[in-house]
């Protein structure tokens, strides 16, 4: 295991530049939930933009995994690290839901989101991890998969694994095939960027504009929880004075 246990101001300022992009995305989603006039979100380029986000969110998740893995010694003490964080993330993922689903009146709500996919992934990481990088096999299997639509249709309950009903609908849903598939190359990614834990490449002296992403990059889950009961505020206090 490598001995590294600052902080990564490079890694930090990408997760930053991730949650300010969804907040970006969300505050368009946003105006659409409240039909207000604005680009579609769901359509080309919003659409891509907001699945860029989700790759990138995802991808540093992985990343940041594998330090985490560098950092703790010892099967056990993985498991046990792992299953507490993706477990807290789990958790956070349902209150989401519940909350969404009383919002939304049960149409569309959060089932099995970005949160429920990262906490699932990072119980998963042990095993993951251990695989080294032929953990991207079946990360690429995963995408032949999807997009071959070798997915059959099936029960709700089985949503978190990318089968779902033909007429399921949800605001945020990010199930593990194929979503999983970027988790396992964000890990790669790690590994070959930060060997043993340490950075690969380094700033001799941090820019201000890398230690303003990095510092927002640090505190991107209270962000992400709390952006848009923000921005809903925001713009319908603003709609109302324009109106």
């Amino acid at each position: 295991m490598g001995s590294w246990h600052g902080r990564y101001p490079e890694l930090d300022a990408c997760r930053g530049i991730a949650i300010l992009m969804m907040v970006f995305f969300h505050f368009f989603v946003d105006l659409a939930f409240l039909r207000i006039p604005g680009p579609d979100p769901f359509s080309f380029p919003l659409r891509t933009f907001g699945l860029l986000t989700t790759i990138l969110f995802i991808g540093i998740a992985g990343i940041s995994a594998h330090l985490k893995t560098e950092k703790t010694s010892g099967i056990f003490n993985q498991v046990f690290a792992f299953l507490k964080r993706g477990g807290e993330l789990i958790l956070i993922g349902i209150g989401i839901s519940i909350i969404t689903w009383l919002i939304l009146d049960g149409e569309g709500y959060v089932i099995f989101g970005v949160l429920h996919l990262i906490g699932t992934a990072l119980i998963l990481t042990p095993f993951l991890h251990r695989s080294g990088y032929y953990a991207i096999l079946p990360a690429i299997g995963l995408i032949i998969i999807y997009y071959a639509g070798l997915l059959p249709t099936g029960s709700l309950w089985l949503v978190w694994s990318g089968i779902r009903p033909d007429d399921f609908y949800s605001v945020d849903y990010t199930p593990l095939i194929p979503w999983l598939s970027v988790f396992i190359f964000g890990l790669s990614a790690g590994r070959l960027f930060f060997p043993s834990g340490h950075p690969r490449y380094r700033f001799s002296i941090v820019p201000k504009s890398v230690s303003y992403l990095a510092l927002t990059g640090r505190h991107s889950l209270l962000i992400y929880l709390i952006h848009q009961p923000i921005l809903f505020f925001l713009i319908t206090v603003f709609s109302g004075l324009i109106n």
